[in-house]
């Protein structure tokens, strides 16, 4: 087949990327970029609606890396917390994770003999009808 995805890509015809300037979203952005060319957010999240348009076309993207990063940026900012925080570690006490699972257990334990007692039941019912 084809020797490389240059080949392939150029094969595949021309694409064309159409954008909404009606849009809610991009009448937002339009107004947070002319406010603030170096607003941090508006920039990221001009980047990720242009990288996903891209990858919802059918192209790849050199950098999928930098598509994850803006978007942990922008879900961080979104939340309220900061992307450049540092990584907190949460300390389980021992024996809690093994509770937990037993009392999942002991649930789904029950919650089948439950089940299975109700099929015996419609079962006896079905016998009775007979």
């Amino acid at each position: 087949a084809f020797q490389n995805k240059d080949q392939l890509s150029m094969m595949s015809g021309r694409k064309t990327l159409e954008i909404n300037p009606n849009h809610p979203v991009v009448v937002d952005l339009l107004a947070k970029i002319k406010a603030d060319k170096s607003d941090k957010a508006a920039v990221d999240t001009a980047q990720v609606l242009f990288q996903t348009a891209l990858i919802e076309s059918g192209y790849e993207l050199a950098d999928a890396s930098a598509l994850v990063n803006r978007v942990y940026r922008l879900m961080s900012k979104e939340l309220g917390v900061d992307p450049d925080a540092p990584i907190k570690e949460v300390e389980i006490p021992e024996g809690e994770d093994e509770e937990e699972a037993e009392e999942e257990e002991e649930k789904d334990d029950d919650e089948s003999k439950d089940e299975a007692e109700e099929a015996k039941v419609d079962g006896d019912d079905k016998k009775e009808e007979l």
